[in-house]
Protein backbone atom coordinates (compact mmCIF):
# COMPACT_ATOMS: atom_id res chain seq x y z
CA UNK A 1 0.00 0.00 0.00
CA UNK A 2 2.79 2.31 0.56
CA UNK A 3 4.40 1.98 -3.01
CA UNK A 4 1.84 4.51 -4.63
CA UNK A 5 1.50 6.82 -1.96
CA UNK A 6 5.85 7.15 -1.59
CA UNK A 7 5.43 7.50 -5.66
CA UNK A 8 3.44 10.38 -5.10
CA UNK A 9 4.81 12.08 -2.28
CA UNK A 10 8.06 11.79 -4.62
CA UNK A 11 6.12 13.87 -7.03
CA UNK A 12 4.81 16.25 -4.96
CA UNK A 13 8.34 16.63 -3.09
CA UNK A 14 9.59 17.24 -6.79
CA UNK A 15 7.03 19.71 -8.19
CA UNK A 16 7.67 22.03 -4.94
CA UNK A 17 11.30 22.14 -5.79
CA UNK A 18 10.86 23.35 -9.06
CA UNK A 19 8.02 25.51 -8.16
CA UNK A 20 9.48 27.16 -5.19
CA UNK A 21 7.75 30.75 -4.65
CA UNK A 22 8.30 33.73 -2.75
CA UNK A 23 9.54 33.20 0.77
CA UNK A 24 8.89 37.26 2.49
CA UNK A 25 5.77 38.97 1.93
CA UNK A 26 6.47 42.19 3.24
CA UNK A 27 3.37 44.82 3.80
CA UNK A 28 4.36 48.61 3.87
CA UNK A 29 1.82 51.48 4.49
CA UNK A 30 2.34 54.91 4.96
CA UNK A 31 4.26 56.21 7.60
CA UNK A 32 2.85 57.93 10.50
CA UNK A 33 3.39 61.87 10.97
CA UNK A 34 3.80 61.79 15.14
CA UNK A 35 3.69 65.56 15.54
CA UNK A 36 0.90 65.97 12.44
CA UNK A 37 3.27 68.73 10.98
CA UNK A 38 1.46 69.71 7.43
CA UNK A 39 4.55 70.38 5.67
CA UNK A 40 6.15 66.98 6.19
CA UNK A 41 2.64 64.70 5.27
CA UNK A 42 4.29 63.93 1.78
CA UNK A 43 7.08 61.87 3.51
CA UNK A 44 4.44 59.45 4.85
CA UNK A 45 4.05 58.39 1.47
CA UNK A 46 7.09 59.02 0.16
CA UNK A 47 9.07 56.92 2.40
CA UNK A 48 6.79 54.08 1.14
CA UNK A 49 7.79 55.07 -2.40
CA UNK A 50 11.62 55.19 -1.88
CA UNK A 51 11.57 51.46 -0.19
CA UNK A 52 9.32 49.79 -3.21
CA UNK A 53 11.97 51.18 -5.71
CA UNK A 54 15.05 49.84 -3.95
CA UNK A 55 13.78 46.69 -2.56
CA UNK A 56 11.57 45.37 -5.64
CA UNK A 57 14.54 43.68 -6.94
CA UNK A 58 15.21 41.76 -4.08
CA UNK A 59 15.20 38.04 -4.39
CA UNK A 60 12.65 36.07 -2.66
CA UNK A 61 10.84 39.29 -1.47
CA UNK A 62 7.39 40.20 -2.40
CA UNK A 63 6.25 43.70 -1.75
CA UNK A 64 2.52 44.70 -1.34
CA UNK A 65 0.71 47.82 0.28
CA UNK A 66 -2.25 48.84 1.87
CA UNK A 67 -5.05 47.14 0.01
CA UNK A 68 -3.12 43.87 0.19
CA UNK A 69 -3.27 44.11 3.70
CA UNK A 70 -6.84 44.96 4.15
CA UNK A 71 -7.54 41.78 2.22
CA UNK A 72 -5.75 39.98 4.42
CA UNK A 73 -7.45 41.25 7.43
CA UNK A 74 -10.38 40.89 6.26
CA UNK A 75 -9.65 37.16 5.17
CA UNK A 76 -6.95 35.07 6.80
CA UNK A 77 -7.31 32.37 4.82
CA UNK A 78 -5.64 33.98 2.24
CA UNK A 79 -2.59 33.46 3.94
CA UNK A 80 -3.13 29.45 2.79
CA UNK A 81 -2.45 30.55 -1.12
CA UNK A 82 0.67 31.52 -1.01
CA UNK A 83 3.88 29.40 -1.06
CA UNK A 84 4.70 26.47 1.17
CA UNK A 85 7.03 28.29 4.32
CA UNK A 86 6.19 31.70 3.33
CA UNK A 87 6.52 34.66 6.09
CA UNK A 88 4.48 37.73 6.01
CA UNK A 89 5.76 40.72 7.61
CA UNK A 90 4.02 44.20 8.10
CA UNK A 91 6.02 47.16 8.42
CA UNK A 92 5.29 50.02 10.40
CA UNK A 93 7.01 53.09 10.59
CA UNK A 94 6.61 56.58 12.33
CA UNK A 95 8.79 59.94 11.98
CA UNK A 96 8.74 63.44 13.28
CA UNK A 97 10.96 66.37 12.29
CA UNK A 98 12.88 68.04 14.85
CA UNK A 99 14.55 71.39 13.66
CA UNK A 100 16.26 69.77 9.80
CA UNK A 101 16.37 66.27 11.33
CA UNK A 102 13.74 63.99 10.88
CA UNK A 103 13.64 60.78 12.98
CA UNK A 104 12.47 57.39 11.74
CA UNK A 105 11.24 54.91 13.94
CA UNK A 106 10.53 50.97 12.47
CA UNK A 107 8.84 48.04 13.30
CA UNK A 108 8.66 44.55 11.84
CA UNK A 109 5.36 42.92 12.77
CA UNK A 110 4.92 39.13 11.75
CA UNK A 111 1.48 39.00 11.10
CA UNK A 112 1.01 35.48 12.07
CA UNK A 113 1.47 35.81 15.49
CA UNK A 114 1.67 39.83 15.22
CA UNK A 115 4.54 39.93 17.52
CA UNK A 116 7.42 42.79 16.91
CA UNK A 117 10.58 40.81 15.71
CA UNK A 118 12.56 43.93 15.23
CA UNK A 119 12.34 47.49 16.29
CA UNK A 120 14.96 50.19 14.42
CA UNK A 121 15.70 54.02 14.75
CA UNK A 122 17.48 56.12 11.93
CA UNK A 123 17.59 60.15 11.69
CA UNK A 124 18.40 61.93 8.83
CA UNK A 125 19.09 65.33 7.32
CA UNK A 126 15.92 66.68 6.15
CA UNK A 127 17.24 68.35 3.08
CA UNK A 128 19.61 65.34 2.13
CA UNK A 129 16.68 63.32 1.56
CA UNK A 130 18.81 60.91 -0.50
CA UNK A 131 20.96 59.93 2.26
CA UNK A 132 18.12 59.61 4.26
CA UNK A 133 16.63 56.74 1.79
CA UNK A 134 19.66 55.44 2.00
CA UNK A 135 19.75 54.92 6.22
CA UNK A 136 15.68 53.92 5.21
CA UNK A 137 16.50 50.68 2.48
CA UNK A 138 19.67 50.01 4.05
CA UNK A 139 18.09 49.37 7.86
CA UNK A 140 15.12 47.77 6.18
CA UNK A 141 17.31 45.23 4.71
CA UNK A 142 18.88 44.18 7.51
CA UNK A 143 15.80 43.67 9.33
CA UNK A 144 14.62 41.26 6.92
CA UNK A 145 17.98 39.37 6.57
CA UNK A 146 17.25 36.70 9.09
CA UNK A 147 14.04 35.97 7.32
CA UNK A 148 15.33 36.03 3.57
CA UNK A 149 17.27 33.21 2.19
CA UNK A 150 20.24 34.20 0.68
CA UNK A 151 22.31 32.07 -1.33
CA UNK A 152 25.87 31.31 -0.14
CA UNK A 153 27.91 30.93 -2.86
CA UNK A 154 27.76 33.55 -5.83
CA UNK A 155 28.10 32.72 -9.57
CA UNK A 156 31.52 34.55 -10.67
CA UNK A 157 32.18 35.39 -14.01
CA UNK A 158 35.67 33.58 -13.92
CA UNK A 159 35.62 29.95 -14.37
CA UNK A 160 35.72 27.92 -11.01
CA UNK A 161 39.49 26.31 -10.21
CA UNK A 162 38.81 22.54 -10.18
CA UNK A 163 41.21 19.34 -8.93
CA UNK A 164 40.57 16.03 -10.26
CA UNK A 165 38.89 13.57 -7.30
CA UNK A 166 37.66 9.95 -7.80
CA UNK A 167 34.53 9.22 -9.29
CA UNK A 168 31.63 9.11 -6.70
CA UNK A 169 28.01 7.91 -6.36
CA UNK A 170 26.39 11.38 -7.98
CA UNK A 171 22.62 12.23 -6.26
CA UNK A 172 19.72 12.59 -8.43
CA UNK A 173 16.61 13.25 -7.88
CA UNK A 174 15.09 10.22 -7.95
CA UNK A 175 17.96 9.07 -4.72
CA UNK A 176 16.91 12.31 -2.82
CA UNK A 177 13.05 11.24 -3.12
CA UNK A 178 14.03 7.93 -2.16
CA UNK A 179 15.68 9.41 0.98
CA UNK A 180 12.25 11.55 1.62
CA UNK A 181 10.29 7.92 1.44
CA UNK A 182 12.57 5.85 3.54
CA UNK A 183 12.12 8.77 6.42
CA UNK A 184 8.52 9.48 5.59
CA UNK A 185 8.51 5.50 6.01
CA UNK A 186 9.94 5.97 9.59
CA UNK A 187 7.64 9.10 10.57
CA UNK A 188 4.59 7.01 9.84
CA UNK A 189 6.78 3.82 11.99
CA UNK A 190 7.23 6.47 14.77
CA UNK A 191 3.46 7.48 14.49
CA UNK A 192 1.85 3.63 14.52
CA UNK A 193 4.27 3.06 18.06
CA UNK A 194 2.60 6.34 19.46
CA UNK A 195 -0.95 5.04 18.60
CA UNK A 196 -0.25 1.63 19.96
CA UNK A 197 1.43 3.59 23.04
CA UNK A 198 -2.45 5.65 23.45
CA UNK A 199 -4.26 2.42 23.51
CA UNK A 200 -1.95 -0.05 25.27
CA UNK A 201 -1.02 -2.04 22.80
CA UNK A 202 2.89 -1.71 23.47
CA UNK A 203 2.53 -1.01 26.94
CA UNK A 204 2.90 1.86 29.04
CA UNK A 205 5.78 4.33 27.92
CA UNK A 206 7.85 5.08 31.37
CA UNK A 207 8.23 8.72 30.10
CA UNK A 208 4.39 9.73 30.24
CA UNK A 209 3.43 11.99 33.26
CA UNK A 210 0.31 10.41 33.52
CA UNK A 211 -1.18 7.74 36.02
CA UNK A 212 -3.55 5.27 35.98
CA UNK A 213 -5.59 4.85 39.53
CA UNK A 214 -8.17 2.37 38.09
CA UNK A 215 -9.98 4.12 35.40
CA UNK A 216 -9.17 7.65 36.53
CA UNK A 217 -6.19 9.05 34.75
CA UNK A 218 -4.15 11.65 36.83
CA UNK A 219 -2.20 14.28 35.57
CA UNK A 220 0.32 15.56 37.90
CA UNK A 221 0.71 19.21 37.73
CA UNK A 222 2.52 20.65 40.41
CA UNK A 223 2.66 24.17 41.63
CA UNK A 224 4.62 25.50 38.36
CA UNK A 225 2.34 24.93 35.95
CA UNK A 226 -0.42 28.06 37.68
CA UNK A 227 0.36 31.45 36.25
CA UNK A 228 2.76 33.50 38.66
CA UNK A 229 4.11 36.98 38.40
CA UNK A 230 6.88 37.37 36.20
CA UNK A 231 8.80 40.33 36.56
CA UNK A 232 10.32 40.10 32.63
CA UNK A 233 6.82 41.32 31.57
CA UNK A 234 6.59 44.41 33.53
CA UNK A 235 7.29 46.40 30.40
CA UNK A 236 4.30 44.59 28.44
CA UNK A 237 2.16 45.09 31.86
CA UNK A 238 2.95 48.60 31.42
CA UNK A 239 2.30 49.37 28.14
CA UNK A 240 -1.03 47.49 28.44
CA UNK A 241 -2.51 49.57 30.78
CA UNK A 242 -1.25 52.95 29.61
CA UNK A 243 -3.81 51.56 26.68
CA UNK A 244 -6.22 49.97 28.57
CA UNK A 245 -6.48 52.85 31.40
CA UNK A 246 -7.40 55.08 28.06
CA UNK A 247 -9.71 52.15 26.79
CA UNK A 248 -11.80 51.89 29.67
CA UNK A 249 -12.03 55.57 30.51
CA UNK A 250 -12.55 57.71 27.10
CA UNK A 251 -13.14 55.29 24.18
CA UNK A 252 -15.70 56.88 22.20
CA UNK A 253 -15.83 59.91 19.87
CA UNK A 254 -18.86 61.27 20.00
CA UNK A 255 -20.98 63.53 17.05
CA UNK A 256 -24.42 65.50 18.43
CA UNK A 257 -26.40 67.18 15.88
CA UNK A 258 -28.35 70.30 16.04
CA UNK A 259 -32.19 69.03 18.24
CA UNK A 260 -35.16 69.62 16.11
CA UNK A 261 -38.08 71.41 17.78
CA UNK A 262 -41.78 70.85 16.25
CA UNK A 263 -44.65 72.21 17.96
CA UNK A 264 -47.22 68.86 18.90
CA UNK A 265 -49.95 69.22 16.61
CA UNK A 266 -52.62 67.54 19.28
CA UNK A 267 -51.07 69.92 22.15
CA UNK A 268 -50.33 73.10 21.47
CA UNK A 269 -48.68 73.58 24.84
CA UNK A 270 -46.00 71.04 24.17
CA UNK A 271 -43.02 70.84 21.72
CA UNK A 272 -41.38 67.25 20.37
CA UNK A 273 -37.75 66.85 20.17
CA UNK A 274 -35.70 64.88 18.64
CA UNK A 275 -31.71 64.74 18.23
CA UNK A 276 -29.16 62.65 16.81
CA UNK A 277 -26.60 61.12 17.94
CA UNK A 278 -23.66 59.25 16.37
CA UNK A 279 -21.15 56.71 18.61
CA UNK A 280 -18.09 55.05 17.62
CA UNK A 281 -14.88 54.40 18.88
CA UNK A 282 -12.25 56.64 18.18
CA UNK A 283 -9.96 56.45 15.33
CA UNK A 284 -6.43 55.83 16.99
CA UNK A 285 -7.69 53.15 19.53
CA UNK A 286 -7.71 50.06 16.95
CA UNK A 287 -4.19 51.56 16.02
CA UNK A 288 -2.82 51.82 19.09
CA UNK A 289 -3.63 48.17 20.30
CA UNK A 290 -2.57 47.05 16.92
CA UNK A 291 0.52 48.92 16.81
CA UNK A 292 2.25 49.74 20.49
CA UNK A 293 0.98 46.47 21.86
CA UNK A 294 2.51 42.60 21.28
CA UNK A 295 -0.71 40.93 21.68
CA UNK A 296 -0.63 36.90 21.48
CA UNK A 297 -3.72 36.21 19.13
CA UNK A 298 -5.82 38.54 16.65
CA UNK A 299 -8.89 37.63 15.54
CA UNK A 300 -11.49 39.50 12.75
CA UNK A 301 -14.74 39.03 11.87
CA UNK A 302 -15.53 42.40 9.97
CA UNK A 303 -15.64 45.02 11.63
CA UNK A 304 -14.98 42.97 15.04
CA UNK A 305 -11.42 42.89 16.16
CA UNK A 306 -10.68 40.57 19.37
CA UNK A 307 -7.39 40.75 20.81
CA UNK A 308 -5.52 38.57 23.14
CA UNK A 309 -3.09 39.02 25.69
CA UNK A 310 -1.90 35.90 27.63
CA UNK A 311 -0.18 35.26 30.77
CA UNK A 312 3.05 34.24 29.57
CA UNK A 313 3.72 38.00 28.33
CA UNK A 314 2.01 40.14 30.94
CA UNK A 315 0.98 40.13 34.66
CA UNK A 316 -2.80 40.74 35.26
CA UNK A 317 -3.40 42.24 38.56
CA UNK A 318 -6.01 41.53 41.36
CA UNK A 319 -6.89 45.14 40.92
CA UNK A 320 -7.43 44.95 36.92
CA UNK A 321 -9.52 41.06 37.59
CA UNK A 322 -11.53 42.99 39.90
CA UNK A 323 -12.07 45.89 37.53
CA UNK A 324 -13.06 43.42 34.76
CA UNK A 325 -15.23 41.18 36.84
CA UNK A 326 -17.63 43.31 38.15
CA UNK A 327 -17.88 45.75 34.51
CA UNK A 328 -16.52 49.08 36.61
CA UNK A 329 -15.32 50.12 33.68
CA UNK A 330 -18.32 50.47 32.00
CA UNK A 331 -20.20 53.22 31.42
CA UNK A 332 -23.70 54.90 30.71
CA UNK A 333 -24.51 57.97 28.13
CA UNK A 334 -26.43 60.93 29.88
CA UNK A 335 -27.89 63.64 27.47
CA UNK A 336 -28.27 67.09 29.13
CA UNK A 337 -30.05 69.73 28.19
CA UNK A 338 -28.87 72.82 29.91
CA UNK A 339 -30.42 76.31 30.42
CA UNK A 340 -29.40 79.70 30.94
CA UNK A 341 -27.91 78.53 34.29
CA UNK A 342 -26.35 75.75 33.20
CA UNK A 343 -28.77 73.61 35.17
CA UNK A 344 -30.54 70.60 33.46
CA UNK A 345 -34.05 71.13 32.62
CA UNK A 346 -34.09 68.30 30.33
CA UNK A 347 -31.95 64.34 31.34
CA UNK A 348 -31.60 61.93 28.87
CA UNK A 349 -30.25 58.43 30.30
CA UNK A 350 -29.18 55.54 27.87
CA UNK A 351 -29.50 52.66 30.06
CA UNK A 352 -30.93 48.92 30.41
CA UNK A 353 -30.89 49.20 33.70
CA UNK A 354 -34.81 48.80 34.86
CA UNK A 355 -34.07 50.25 38.23
CA UNK A 356 -33.12 53.72 36.61
CA UNK A 357 -36.23 53.21 34.17
CA UNK A 358 -38.48 53.69 37.06
CA UNK A 359 -37.15 56.64 38.57
CA UNK A 360 -38.62 60.01 38.40
CA UNK A 361 -37.88 63.71 38.93
CA UNK A 362 -40.07 67.24 39.87
CA UNK A 363 -36.90 69.50 39.09
CA UNK A 364 -36.31 68.31 35.44
CA UNK A 365 -37.83 66.47 32.63
CA UNK A 366 -36.72 63.14 33.13
CA UNK A 367 -36.22 60.72 29.50
CA UNK A 368 -35.05 57.08 30.02
CA UNK A 369 -34.32 55.22 26.70
CA UNK A 370 -31.99 52.24 25.41
CA UNK A 371 -30.46 52.41 22.41
CA UNK A 372 -26.63 52.86 22.81
CA UNK A 373 -24.42 49.39 23.16
CA UNK A 374 -20.95 49.27 24.13
CA UNK A 375 -18.43 48.52 21.02
CA UNK A 376 -15.75 47.95 23.34
CA UNK A 377 -15.85 44.51 25.83
CA UNK A 378 -13.05 43.16 28.16
CA UNK A 379 -13.31 39.53 29.46
CA UNK A 380 -10.71 38.09 31.57
CA UNK A 381 -9.59 34.70 33.35
CA UNK A 382 -6.86 33.22 34.94
CA UNK A 383 -4.73 32.86 31.90
CA UNK A 384 -6.16 35.14 29.74
CA UNK A 385 -7.10 39.03 28.91
CA UNK A 386 -9.73 39.55 25.94
CA UNK A 387 -10.62 43.13 24.54
CA UNK A 388 -13.02 42.99 22.13
CA UNK A 389 -13.59 46.13 19.57
CA UNK A 390 -16.06 47.31 16.62
CA UNK A 391 -14.93 49.69 14.35
CA UNK A 392 -18.95 50.51 13.42
CA UNK A 393 -20.92 54.19 13.58
CA UNK A 394 -23.83 53.65 15.89
CA UNK A 395 -26.29 56.15 14.85
CA UNK A 396 -28.96 56.73 17.42
CA UNK A 397 -32.10 59.17 17.90
CA UNK A 398 -33.81 60.02 20.66
CA UNK A 399 -37.47 61.74 21.05
CA UNK A 400 -39.42 63.14 23.83
CA UNK A 401 -42.25 65.90 24.73
CA UNK A 402 -41.71 68.48 26.82
CA UNK A 403 -43.48 71.77 27.31
CA UNK A 404 -43.02 74.98 25.39
CA UNK A 405 -41.80 76.97 28.10
CA UNK A 406 -39.16 74.35 29.49
CA UNK A 407 -38.14 74.10 25.81
CA UNK A 408 -37.64 77.64 25.43
CA UNK A 409 -35.04 78.00 28.11
CA UNK A 410 -32.39 75.09 26.77
CA UNK A 411 -29.29 76.63 25.37
CA UNK A 412 -26.65 74.09 25.06
CA UNK A 413 -26.58 70.21 25.09
CA UNK A 414 -23.76 67.99 26.60
CA UNK A 415 -23.29 64.30 26.51
CA UNK A 416 -21.15 62.57 29.67
CA UNK A 417 -20.43 58.96 30.25
CA UNK A 418 -20.91 58.22 33.83
CA UNK A 419 -19.65 54.91 35.56
CA UNK A 420 -22.40 52.45 35.41
CA UNK A 421 -21.18 51.60 39.08
CA UNK A 422 -21.76 55.14 39.73
CA UNK A 423 -25.08 56.23 37.91
CA UNK A 424 -27.96 56.26 40.59
CA UNK A 425 -25.90 57.99 42.85
CA UNK A 426 -25.44 60.90 40.19
CA UNK A 427 -28.74 60.89 39.03
CA UNK A 428 -30.14 61.03 42.89
CA UNK A 429 -28.12 64.29 43.25
CA UNK A 430 -29.31 65.88 40.44
CA UNK A 431 -32.97 64.53 40.34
Amino acid sequence: MRKPIQTIISVIFLFSVLHAGPSVYLYIINFDNITQESSIDWLGQGFVNMLNIKLVDVSKLRLNGQDDLEAIMNNRSLLLHQPRGSRNFLLLGKYERKLDNVEVSLQLIDIATWEEVDRRKITGNYNEVSDLNMKLTTTVEFMLTAFIPIDKKKKSIYPEFTIDKPDSKKSTIFADSKDVSRNIDKAIDELEKSMDLVIGARGDDSKDETLKKGEEWVLELGSSAQPSYNSENDANTMMLMNVLDDLMANPYNIVIKIPKFEYDKDNAKKMNVSIKIEYSLKEHVIADMLKSLPYTGLIQDGSLMIFDFNKEKFNFSDALHEKIRFGKYRAIPVISFLDDLNAPAVLIVDTPEAAIHQLESRNVHYVTDHKFSPLIEFTIGGWALQVAMESVKIPVTYTFSLPITTADSIRRVSLKFVPETELAPYLHSIL
